[in-house]
């Protein structure tokens, strides 16, 4: 945490720090002043003369000014530190999620990494970044009033301990305008974790497209619109407390001008003491309150080491290339938690043809497409892409239940990337997206609600590979995408992604319709864990085999 605090920070960390030691100095000097005000008054009162305090109220006023002035500064440099210092571990917290692959991002729960960029955020801005600062003023504040108390009188310091109450009517001029920035706040907070959401729930579109750099660009511009709204926050109480502050100055020095028009006129006596309860107000209360912050703060370290842990992840992504020739399994096995799940598989798929993976449930085909789609690497066996283990498919894994970012159809398939409008209205074309996109008012512009709400499972579907085909995705793995879909509406899906010219496509299906499996150039059976069967679909049929089996148990 120190980096952020200092290293990334440095200039602005240490205008703050002067400042605050400025600020602390003169807040404790008042006391000083508080004595010269008394002496003054006591010679007026043996010289029965008042036009002597009177260079001393233009003193006095001007300290007050002044230190209303640094308190107000100092402020703003502090909300402008944790506004930057909470920006850039945001950044770096978000920059390490988006490093992980697949597999690793889905060790943990989605709600952990939202808890980390908020809650727990939030817990070390309260706990450990402010409670830094307030330990450092509480710590100064001690050190120099003790000094003072000692080289003022010591033995009157020990009875004269007493606080002074900060005027409380100030703040209820603030009222308004802080009910407001919370309000913004709040607001902002909300389309913050929005996107955080996006971002999390879309991650596997986000790996598939890379669009990591996109989305880190967005968070962290939704990010530095919230930061912005605290700093504002923090600025609006910088004047608080300043004018709170000076208020108080104003107050100390009210009562002892009174107090000293008072003795003048003979009817009470006042002392070095005032001067030492001002300075015991600046031990006492820190010293109380200074146990309770340590404690907060280290309260802390596991949420530090969490952030400085996620913050530090590098990027574990496979190398991709796009399918040119070959896409092949030699002697592939693979096992979750050693239950065996693939077995010995041999196979090779080519360039521009379509395939189809039948089988009973849990016999192993959606594992066999997140290994094509490089989802995992602890496999025996090989996976070569044109001959070469090296390197993962380019491809796109499209599943039953399509991921849509809560924003515009045409983000949505252009992934915030810039196309001609040209090359956006063929993808839509080719995907079968004409007439879904030509009811809406405001066509490709149109948002989409939260994962695609208004729109059907069918709909949702052609919206991914309009997508795949936009960004120019040779190679379409399809998990199980048609299985909610109606006949009619599954072979229109289906047949829109086996029109596609210089495309391989993958899919695994449950539904057995014979006018789609005989437009596939080769079928596979899949049963725990092996390829049983391949061939065309007129082969399989004549075979009398599982696959001849699992078409009449659909009929």
């Amino acid at each position: 945490m120190k980096s952020y605090i200092f290293y990334q920070n440095k200039l602005r960390f240490i205008a703050f720090i002067l400042m605050q030691t400025i600020r602390i100095i003169a807040t404790v000097g008042v006391a000083i002043l508080l004595n010269m005000l008394i002496d003054a008054v006591s010679s007026a009162i043996l010289s029965k003369n008042t036009d002597y305090l009177i260079g001393y109220v233009f003193i006095c006023c001007a300290y007050g000014v002044m230190l209303g002035a640094i308190t107000l500064i100092s402020e703003k440099l502090k909300a402008l530190n944790i506004k930057h210092i909470l920006l850039n571990i945001r950044k770096d917290a978000m920059h390490g999620i988006l490093n992980k692959n697949i597999p690793d991002f889905q060790t943990n729960n989605s709600a952990e990494y939202i808890t980390l960029l908020n809650q727990n955020i939030s817990t070390f801005e309260e706990n450990y970044l402010k409670n830094i600062f307030a330990i450092y003023d509480s710590c100064l504040s001690i050190v120099i009033a003790v000094i003072l108390l000692l080289w003022i009188n010591p033995e009157i310091a020990v009875i004269s301990i007493a606080a002074m109450t900060i005027p409380s009517i100030i703040p209820n001029f603030f009222g308004k305008k802080l009910g407001e920035l919370q309000e913004k706040i709040m607001k902002d907070n909300a389309n913050y974790n929005a996107k955080i959401k996006d971002i999390l729930n879309g991650f596997e579109v986000i790996k598939t497209y890379h669009m990591e750099t996109k989305m880190k660009n967005l968070h962290a511009d939704r990010a530095s619109t919230l930061e912005t709204s605290k700093a504002k926050m923090g600025n609006t109480m910088a004047w608080l407390y300043g004018l709170t502050n000076m208020a108080s100055i104003a107050v100390q020095f009210l009562i002892m001008l009174l107090a000293g028009w008072f003795a003048v006129k003979g009817i009470i006596t006042i002392g070095s003491i005032i001067a030492v309860t001002q300075l015991t107000g600046q031990v006492i209360s820190p010293a109380f309150e200074l146990s309770e912050k340590i404690s907060k703060f280290k309260s802390v370290k596991p949420i530090c080491n969490q952030i400085k842990e996620i913050s530090m992840t590098k990027n574990t992504d496979f190398k991709f290339q796009e399918m040119q020739r070959t896409l092949a399994l030699d002697d592939v096995s693979f096992s979750y938690n050693d239950a065996p799940v693939l077995n010995h598989v041999n196979l090779q798929f080519e360039y521009g043809k379509k395939y189809a993976v039948v089988g009973k449930s849990g016999s192993g085909k959606s594992t066999l497409l997140k290994l094509l789609a490089g989802y995992y690497n602890n496999y025996s066996g090989n996976i070569l892409l044109d001959g070469k283990e090296d390197v993962k498919c380019d491809s796109v894994l499209i599943h039953q239940n399509t991921f849509l970012f809560d924003d515009t159809i045409r983000n949505n398939i252009t992934l915030y990337d810039d196309y001609p409008e040209t090359a956006l209205q063929e993808a839509v074309s080719l995907a079968g997206l004409d007439e879904v996109i030509a009811r809406l008012p405001d066509k490709l512009d149109s948002k989409v609600e939260e994962n695609g709400s208004r729109f059907s499972g069918g709909e949702r579907q052609r919206i991914a590979v309009a997508r795949a085909i936009l960004h120019r995705k040779n190679v379409f793995l399809i998990d199980e995408a048609t299985s909610s879909l109606d006949n009619e509406t599954t072979k229109k899906v289906e047949e829109s992604i086996l029109m596609l010219k210089n495309t391989t496509c993958i899919a695994v299906t449950h539904k057995l319709i014979p006018e789609l499996l005989q437009k596939y150039d080769e079928i596979f059976v899949m049963d725990c864990g092996n390829v049983v069967e391949q061939g065309n679909y007129k082969g399989l049929l004549e075979e009398a085999g599982m696959f001849s089996r699992l078409c009449f148990s659909q009929n």
